[in-house]
């Protein structure tokens, strides 16, 4: 779904731009007529440049289903939350804010325990009803396991492990929720479905779901950072709106019939460029 090259190029200049102070950002760079600003003023060129191929793409594609414009707003908050922990160690991560309180590493294991629960929901619920069987029962323990392709066990196992690993497994979860939820229709959208709740909230709504708790707990997240000492630098914010720049160009390629790939390479390469100049300077 999404072109590996373009992720890479933005992987390799964040990895540049994270530990920059900023008298870093400062050094001379120029960029065509723009030689006044320094190394600061590729952040701009490259979040522009990312906004401009999600221009191009969504240009080029079918205009996105409701499902697929869902899930681009659910694959920004996921990137946002990334960002957010950008420069986050392992030790970091287990540091608790205050007595009562979470520290980085529970918080992530909840969003995590609550995404395969909204997948558990939805592949329910659509299974059901695309066999005509759906009933208001819950799935059972054993089904759980199945559609989430983790038992309780392996689940508790993960969260034991540093941060990155969790990431790591979520990132492979969320390509798969991409990939697999892009074709619901219309229709389908509007058909109910059952989680813990006595509403049978239509699919709809669990689909949102995934943006809404990415937002309330990388909240909780970037407030626990501060807490424990770690405000983000200019570099973190700037790469914030990197990264919101490149959710946007990705999101243009959920569930498109075909994708523009020249453009997609020529903005990695573009990225890629900049970064080895950059580096140089150094």
């Amino acid at each position: 779904m999404f072109n590996p090259s373009l992720s890479q190029a933005v992987e390799s200049f964040t990895s540049l731009m994270l530990p920059l102070s900023e008298s870093d950002q400062e050094r001379p760079w120029t960029w065509k007529d723009h030689d006044e600003e320094g190394v600061r003023f590729s952040f701009f060129v490259t979040i522009q440049e990312l906004r401009q191929l999600a221009v191009t793409l969504a240009a080029l594609r079918t205009p996105p289903t409701q499902a697929q414009h869902i899930l681009g707003q659910y694959h920004a908050a996921y990137m946002d939350l990334q960002a957010a922990l950008l420069g986050v160690s392992a030790i970091d991560a287990e540091r608790t804010p205050g007595e009562g309180e979470w520290p980085v590493q529970k918080t992530y294991a909840h969003i995590l325990s609550a995404e395969l629960n909204f997948t558990i929901t939805i592949r329910f619920a659509l299974e059901k009803h695309r066999a005509d069987t759906w009933t208001p029962e819950k799935p059972s323990d054993d089904e759980s396991d199945r559609l989430a392709g983790i038992t309780d066990e392996e689940y508790l196992t993960l969260i034991k492990k540093p941060l990155a690993v969790m990431q790591a497994y979520h990132d492979d979860l969320h390509r798969v929720i991409l990939g697999e939820f892009s074709s619901i229709t219309d229709r389908e959208l509007e058909l109910p479905s059952t989680f813990w709740e006595k509403t049978r909230f239509p699919i709809r709504h669990r689909l949102h779901r995934y943006e809404a708790h990415f937002v309330q707990h990388t909240i909780q997240i970037d407030k626990t950072l501060i807490a424990i000492g770690k405000t983000p630098t200019e570099s973190n914010r700037l790469l914030r709106k990197v990264y919101a720049a490149l959710a946007e160009a990705e999101g243009m390629m959920i569930g498109a019939e075909s994708v523009d790939d020249a453009a997609i390479l020529a903005t990695a390469s573009s990225i890629t460029e900049r970064t080895k100049e950059i580096r140089n300077t150094f």
